[in-house]
């Protein structure tokens, strides 16, 4: 069913207003998200609530979140708690508890060491809980792993690229060359890539989705609409090559690694530089109609960053 308006604060307080049986006294649309339109319900004397609303191309993904939350919540995972849902509705809903604080990334900058490790060791208890669920001897993003769509974890890296590639050619704002270089890189490490097991793993926990107080107490994790089955370093790739663009602390990712035992080897500096060519990608590109910004000098320091980064792989 296609929906004749985007999704705004009115729908989304009258959302609320049904699920916590009173209207809010005030509705923000959060300004992060990619995939659906997320907005904060507040209350003159109750809790504030979120209120998740799928565009038309993601109403299956909130389905795979409700799922999701039913699986990995009651195991541990600090998911949000599911007030209500509206799956079939018109605007494909779920309404959920709101977790005090906000994106790790947003008050990373002023966090002690020690709040830090503590939140990297409870992101990295998560992962171990997630790796713990069902999988299968197939590779790539779905709610259930006999949904996952590869036969082997290079494929995974190489759609990715694909992707990279079609909006670095629909901007035109950085050359393909950097697409190539990476492309083949992962072809002639194709072996060893190939041979890494599917683990499941949350794939989107980076400086966004760890919600954390303004005194560093982690709160938990949102927006858990799918997994990815394949190697769980590359969500701590994702986040290094998020931090090393922006200039922020890089403590973080090493207190992750340490706290999940993992590797920091070739393998996983390949996935670093494929991200950065994701992050070029998404120059020049609008998510649910928001245009993300660019300009001259955060481009060429992001090729700067990549050329560093991809050297240290010759």
């Amino acid at each position: 069913m296609k929906t004749a308006e985007a999704p705004n604060s009115a729908i989304a307080g009258d959302l609320a207003a049904a699920a916590v049986g009173r209207p809010p006294i005030a509705v923000r649309r959060f300004d992060t998200g990619l995939r659906h339109y997320v907005f904060e319900a507040t209350f003159d004397d109750r809790a504030p609530v979120v209120v998740r609303i799928a565009a038309d191309h993601s109403r299956s993904a909130m389905a795979g979140a409700l799922e999701l939350s039913r699986l990995l919540r009651p195991r541990g995972v600090p998911l949000p708690e599911v007030i209500a849902e509206g799956l079939t509705h018109q605007f494909s809903h779920l309404v959920l508890e709101r977790l005090p604080g906000t994106d790790l990334g947003d008050v990373i900058r002023g966090l002690s060491d020690s709040s830090v490790e503590v939140i990297a060791a409870k992101v990295a208890q998560a992962q171990r809980i997630t790796a713990k669920t069902a999988s299968a001897r197939r590779y790539g993003y779905g709610v259930d792993p006999t949904d996952a769509p590869h036969e082997s974890w290079s494929q995974v890296l190489q759609d990715n690229l694909t992707r990279s590639r079609k909006r670095i050619t629909a901007a035109k704002l950085f050359g393909q060359d950097v697409v190539d270089a990476v492309t083949k890189l992962v072809s002639e490490a194709s072996v060893e890539l190939d041979a890494l097991a599917p683990i499941p793993f949350l794939h989107d926990t980076t400086t966004k989705n760890v919600i954390v107080t303004a005194g560093g107490t982690f709160s938990g994790i949102v927006d858990v609409d799918d997994l990815c089955f394949g190697d769980p370093r590359y969500v701590i790739a994702l986040t290094l090559a998020s931090l090393t663009a922006s200039g922020g602390p890089l403590h973080y990712v090493d207190a992750w690694m340490r706290a999940a035992n993992y590797r920091d080897d070739r393998i996983f500096r390949l996935y670093v530089v494929l991200f950065l060519v994701d992050f070029m990608s998404e120059h020049g590109q609008a998510f649910n109609r928001n245009l993300r910004p660019s300009s001259a000098d955060d481009r060429n320091r992001l090729l700067r960053i990549f050329a560093e980064n991809l050297q240290r792989l010759d």
